[in-house]
């Protein structure tokens, strides 16, 4: 893969604004969203898909004709089994590369240097994916962990699923700052915080399509129902 000239953003929420502002300095852009002429995506060297997962396969449908067979293909989603299946199965002779930028618009902020991202070789040559790595290793400044589809599902249904159940259920019981707090209830505020501004969309993709989260959530409420009968006897 030599240097892409033009990179289409197909989603420009609130992650596609954010990485469209780091991606800014290094190629050329095309945002797309959903009034944008599918066209625009033909003469782009790679196109990222940004969209939530219910939104993966209309935007698919819709640009898929457009997209050229030498162009690179990949997501940001912070699901991997279910839409690289797809990208692979709408897509199949093209180079697809999966990643998971495991951060968002309030996290990075700041600033996204240092921050962890994931990164699977779904289907793509050994110089494309080493050219995708280095990239965001280098030009974007964040932490490459590599992982399979299968794996990356299976931590995320421990760290961002069971996080972001949590963290939806604490703010739905409005808890707020005291005078008295502790470290560790700070912390717990400070998980709303991060947490807040998440759409449904994103807390349900998690939750509904990660095979794995289900499970860990069935377990976490088994223990809580647990410490509740302890506490009575």
């Amino acid at each position: 893969m030599v240097q892409p000239k033009k990179v289409a953003i197909i989603g420009m929420g609130q992650f596609g604004t954010l990485m469209a502002k780091h991606l800014a300095p290094h190629v050329a852009l095309v945002p797309v969203r959903r009034d944008t002429d599918p066209s625009v995506v033909s003469q782009c060297d790679a196109v990222i898909f940004a969209v939530s997962f219910d939104g993966l396969l209309p935007m698919i449908l819709k640009v898929k004709k457009h997209i050229s067979q030498k162009c690179v293909i990949l997501d940001v989603m912070s699901i991997k089994e279910k839409p690289l299946r797809i990208l692979k199965k709408h897509f199949p002779r093209h180079e697809i590369v999966g990643t998971h930028p495991v951060f968002g618009p309030q996290s990075g902020k700041s600033g996204i240097a240092g921050l962890p991202i994931m990164l699977t070789n779904a289907q793509a040559s050994a110089r494309t994916y080493s050219y995708i790595k280095n990239f965001v290793e280098k030009k974007l400044k964040l932490k490459v962990i590599e992982q399979t589809a299968a794996e990356h599902d299976f931590e995320m249904a421990h760290i961002q699923a069971l996080t972001h159940f949590i963290g939806r259920a604490l703010l739905d019981l409005k808890v707020k700052s005291f005078a008295t707090n502790t470290k560790s209830y700070a912390q717990l505020l400070e998980l709303c915080d991060l947490i807040k501004d998440d759409s449904w969309e994103l807390f349900s993709t998690i939750q509904k399509h990660n095979g794995q989260a289900k499970i860990v959530r069935r377990k976490f409420l088994k223990q809580l129902l647990h410490l509740e009968k302890a506490l009575k006897n």
